[in-house]
């Protein structure tokens, strides 16, 4: 009789992701983490009859399932991300249309139009926001919202609400609740107290203990035990931990879907998670950790990458129209009639360029913990990992930043005058070095850069904006999308630099909130400038050995291989340290520039 096939651990993905719900996606999702977590715990049960090699080669196809369900949900989410993106900048076309009036009219008369647009587009968004349910984060498209003709509901700040009264009143317990009835207020508890010194006397430690069984064990009291009063908080089943499966869940609900609890994303509840205090029994443990830290690697992801199966690549020195030096001629029709030496025209040689290497760099990620720790915490040790991967991807990009601006001329712009706000002293340099690199090289006027900026920037022209005059209803968004008008597409790093002003946020202090870097600092290229190479990774997952068996522990390794070369011209590229100050000002007409 043949063997019985057995069962795959993981279970088997479909040829077409897309073709999937987003709750099967998240549905097969979870299915593998917990396969592979029941592979991590050496589940008896769930790993019968399967030799070593077997489990092995399962396990390989199901980190790979999960790494597809993992950049399929991702893909969604951004997808989600650039429909909202996009909802916000056509909503701000409406305040620009409003400035195609009369011409004769006044400038107080375009400033209260506009304002009477964006005023109706914020009513319009208020009334969206209450009447439409808000997708979930892993949508991959929304249908547009349609805006209602009914007015607006007044703002919450307006609305005069009596709030109940926030926990649970105290009452008095035991023999006394027939004399006191009711909540008790700070009167009728002085009253109850003092009748209870009355009938028992002082309350005073002799010595003698009295011993009281409950729920989570023996209670020991010093001195006569008497209950005068006592408050009971009834707690909604979504708000109460019992140490089941379903915590995650409900710790999930609220959190935002950028904190992901043991691997999934919150549910974006609007309610906050309250503890309880006064309580004598020990408190339900939370074990798992919301992870803030995101793996997001924009600056790479804003490469064209190519596998380089040798570990690096060999690239020659560019030459741009610079270079092209003696190989024209240009002579008139006087000279070409003299001839002989008149008319001689020049030819220029081919020099051979010199070549640079480029190896790929090694980015290790290592953690090490003890078999214990991993049975019994097993939501503490996906928490670090997490952790773990995202520092990787910080020191990635930190590595693929510092090789952009070495390879790159490092220039600087001072400010225009303080009476320019961030946005036109930023679009001011922006413009001046992106028509400096198109005239060295003779590029086409439509040719698109890109540019590098801190992810702060958008936060920093918001808050330019908000004290502008003219532009301060503005969203993000939509200060984001002027950008791209420019022929520019803007990647946000998340991480530092290194040299000059950091570009990033110290841990806060008790005292003054930190303040913007003064300085900010940013590449910007032609695309395909810089080529990303990429020789793989190795993951290992769990390692073990007899070193790390001796001391009952594991280590989870994996290592990736990839750097970063320039294709072009050494003029081509300009790393940029500017002065950039949130004034929210704008000059009069006749203010020059400080050039």
């Amino acid at each position: 009789m043949a063997e019985q096939e057995k069962e795959p651990l993981f279970p088997p993905l479909p040829e077409d992701l897309k073709a999937l719900a987003d709750d099967e996606v998240q549905k097969l999702l979870d299915d593998s983490v917990a396969a592979a977590a029941l592979i991590e715990k050496d589940d008896e049960e769930f790993l019968a009859g399967l030799t070593g090699d077997e489990i092995i080669a399962e396990l390989a196809t199901g980190v790979e399932q999960i790494k597809a369900l993992q950049a399929e949900n991702k893909e969604r989410l951004q997808a989600y991300e650039n429909y909202k993106a996009e909802k916000a900048a056509k909503l701000a076309e409406l305040s620009e249309d409003s400035d195609s009036g009369d011409e004769d009219d006044s400038d107080e008369a375009e400033a209260t139009a506009e304002a009477e647009v964006v005023a109706e587009v914020e009513e319009a968004e208020e009334v969206v926001e209450e009447t439409v349910e808000e997708p979930a984060p892993v949508v991959a498209s929304a249908p547009a919202p349609r805006f209602s003709r009914t007015p607006p509901a007044p703002a919450p700040s307006r609305i005069v609400v009596n709030e109940p009264t926030v926990g649970t009143a105290l009452v008095a317990a035991g023999g006394y609740r027939e004399s006191f009835q009711g909540p008790l207020d700070a009167e009728a508890l002085a009253t109850l107290n003092r009748s209870v010194a009355l009938e028992y006397g002082p309350a005073e430690k002799n010595n003698k203990k009295t011993y009281v069984d409950g729920p989570h064990g023996r209670a020991v009291f010093d001195g006569p035990r008497v209950k005068t009063a006592r408050a009971d908080y009834e707690f909604d089943g979504d708000r109460t931990l019992t140490g089941a499966d379903d915590d995650l869940d409900k710790i999930r609900a609220v959190m935002p879907p950028e904190v992901t609890v043991f691997g999934k994303h919150g549910t974006m509840s609007p309610e906050a998670l309250t503890a309880s205090g006064g309580l004598c029994a020990p408190l339900t443990p939370i074990y798992t950790m919301p992870n803030f830290a995101t793996e997001a690697e924009p600056v790479w992801d804003s490469l064209p990458v190519f596998r380089a199966a040798r570990g690096g690549v060999n690239v020659p020195t560019p030459t741009s129209i610079a270079d092209i030096e003696t190989a024209i001629s240009s002579i008139s029709e006087s000279d070409d009639a003299l001839g002989g030496t008149f008319a001689t025209k020049s030819c220029q040689d081919l020099t051979c360029p010199e070549y640079t290497e480029t190896a790929v760099q090694i980015l290790a990620h290592c953690r090490e913990y003890g078999n214990l720790n991993a049975r019994a915490w097993p939501e503490k040790i996906a928490h670090e990992n997490a952790l773990t991967m995202a520092g990787l991807s910080r020191v990635s990009e930190q590595f693929m930043l510092d090789r952009i601006k070495a390879l790159s001329i490092n220039v600087t712009q001072a400010a225009i005058g303080s009476q320019y706000g961030s946005f036109a002293s930023l679009v001011h340099a922006i413009a001046k070095a992106s028509a400096g690199i198109k005239f060295r090289l003779r590029m086409p006027r439509t040719t698109n850069f890109r540019v590098l900026l801190p992810s702060w920037i958008p936060d920093h022209l918001a808050a330019d904006n908000a004290a502008h005059k003219d532009d301060r209803y503005l969203a993000q968004a939509a200060l984001e999308q002027r950008l791209s008008a420019y022929r520019i597409s803007v990647a946000y790093y998340l991480d530092d630099v290194t040299g000059g002003t950091s570009q990033g946020f110290a841990a806060e202090a008790a005292g003054a909130l930190d303040e913007f870097p003064d300085d900010v600092q940013y590449a910007i290229y032609p695309e395909g400038q810089f080529l990303g190479i990429d020789s793989g990774s190795l993951e290992l997952g769990i390692v073990r050995d007899s070193t790390l068996n001796s001391t009952n522990d594991f280590q989870v390794f994996g290592e990736r291989f990839r750097n970063l070369a320039m294709l072009g011209p050494a003029q081509g590229a300009l790393w940029v340290t500017q002065d950039i100050c949130p004034t929210g000002s704008s000059a009069a007409d006749a203010t020059a520039l400080t050039c």
